[in-house]
């Protein structure tokens, strides 16, 4: 009878506390994206692509899908942001709404968001983004990037 009553105890104070951790893991890997994506855009609007570039996965794999097609590889998509945005303080002053973080297992996160650039010009340039992450070893990094 003991060993009945302490499963049922251990199973009720589970099933209590499961969706506490599971807030809570969501809302940290939403901070941990969040923090990762502005650090990434403060070192756009300071004209260094390289700490732009942190964000994404060094992969020769990873996937960047715009209006002018899909850009595959690490190098390929810094490359193809050098050639449109140049480099330095001209590359104008970026930042990111997150509309929405979903986590798809341990590993990865499916990210919605509205970016916004305000170019030197004074013109504005907003979207949308959905960026699937990868968690390697504490960081998310970008496997995936659609923007429009």
């Amino acid at each position: 009878m003991k060993t009945t009553s302490l499963l049922f105890c251990s199973l009720a104070a589970l099933s209590v506390s499961s969706p506490v951790l599971a807030e809570t893991s969501a809302a940290a890997v939403r901070t941990s994206i969040e923090t990762a994506l502005n650090q990434s855009a403060a070192a756009w609007t300071a004209g260094d692509l390289a700490k732009f570039m942190q964000v994404y996965e060094k992969s020769p794999s990873i996937r960047y899908m715009g209006s002018n097609g899909i850009v595959v590889g690490y190098d390929a998509i810094q490359s193809m942001y050098a050639a449109r945005f140049g480099k330095g303080p001209s590359m104008g002053k970026l930042s990111l709404d997150l509309v929405d973080v979903q986590q798809v297992g341990p590993q990865y996160a499916f990210v919605v968001g509205r970016y916004h650039l305000q170019q030197d010009n004074g013109a504005t340039v907003s979207g949308v983004t959905s960026l699937l992450f990868h968690k390697v070893g504490t960081q998310w990094l970008i496997v995936a990037d659609h923007s429009s």
